[in-house]
């Protein structure tokens, strides 16, 4: 038997809202769904409290975060507040604050996921010509 094309995170929730209201016979109707597809959302739902493929693709793919998400917040937000903060700072910090030992090379790594990326020397020249652009 062939694999089916996987259902959209969305159409999943609007299964499961559907549910509290209409009986499974109404969903497929609405939803064009098959009934034993919509069987097996609900399934899933009364398993693992969530119908969100994408979450639990993320949750089981590669190794381990050794930094929590609570981690990453507190690590972004001291960097937003000085950004002149240097890795080892860092470390120090989040060991002491949030008591997560990771490494210097994890903090990087994490932060370069988040989007922050290393700082460049601007130079004067290119200085006023930012600030040129800025004023007008």
């Amino acid at each position: 038997m062939t694999r089916g094309k996987a259902l959209s995170d969305d159409l999943r929730g609007a299964i499961l809202n559907m549910s509290r209201f209409l009986d499974i016979p109404e969903i497929c109707h609405y939803t064009n769904c098959k009934k034993r597809t919509v069987e097996r959302i609900l399934e899933d739902y009364h398993k693992k409290g969530t119908v969100m493929r994408e979450h639990l693709r993320l949750e089981m793919r590669g190794a381990k975060r050794s930094m929590s998400a609570g981690d990453l917040r507190f690590l972004t937000g001291v960097v937003r507040h000085s950004p002149d903060v240097y890795l080892d700072e860092l470390r120090e910090l989040l060991e002491e604050t949030r008591g997560s030992e990771v490494s210097e090379a994890t903090i990087w790594r994490s932060l370069k996921r988040c989007g922050f990326t290393m700082k460049k020397v601007c130079t004067m020249k290119a200085f006023t010509h930012i600030l040129a652009d800025i004023c007008t």
